[in-house]
């Protein structure tokens, strides 16, 4: 894929979707000004269009962001292949291993590492696995916890019968 053609396909895809949001914006507008059941069905036909041209757009930002990362780990194995002399059968057997757990389902959130003759494949193998504290109990606890007490720092607080400012005022 040429640089030019994809970044010009990105704009065009942009700017459809900007045509679709101000097209959106233009017949609510116009429901506000107008309250009838033909800007009605024009408002919801063209929100229902911005909203399928939005996910549109995310999917395919999505896909190219995958593809870029299927690159940048495809250079990332060639460059570890062609400089630390790496044998292709033992790339071959940590990609498969990953795939095959991806694909299956069969994977904890933290794969031990086989051992490996060569350093740069154990090297290389350490980066791919995710560590074992990743996923903390006691972080998620304190996340938790700070979470809740800035919903209650933040909430509308009610006044009690005792802290009525006038309260004196109506027994007098």
């Amino acid at each position: 894929m040429n640089e030019g053609g994809g970044k010009r396909s990105d704009d065009e895809g942009d700017d459809l979707l900007w045509n679709d949001f101000e097209s959106c914006a233009q017949s609510v507008t116009l429901l506000y000004r107008n309250p009838s059941w033909k800007a009605m069905q024009t408002a919801a036909a063209s929100t229902t269009q911005l909203y399928k041209s939005g996910i549109e757009h995310k999917k395919k930002a999505y896909d190219r962001g995958f593809i870029a990362g299927r690159q940048t780990l495809a250079r990332e194995i060639y460059a570890l292949r062609r400089y630390n002399g790496v044998s292709l059968d033992d790339i071959w057997k940590l990609l498969s291993k990953i795939v095959c757990a991806a694909e299956y389902g069969y994977s904890s959130r933290s794969p031990t590492p086989e051992q490996t003759d060569s350093p740069a494949v154990s090297f290389f193998q350490q980066a791919l696995c995710i560590p074992a504290n990743v996923a903390c109990p006691q972080r998620d606890t304190e996340l938790n916890s700070f979470l809740s007490r800035q919903v209650h720092r933040r909430r509308k607080r009610r006044h009690s019968p005792t802290e009525f400012p006038y309260k004196k005022i109506f027994r007098s």
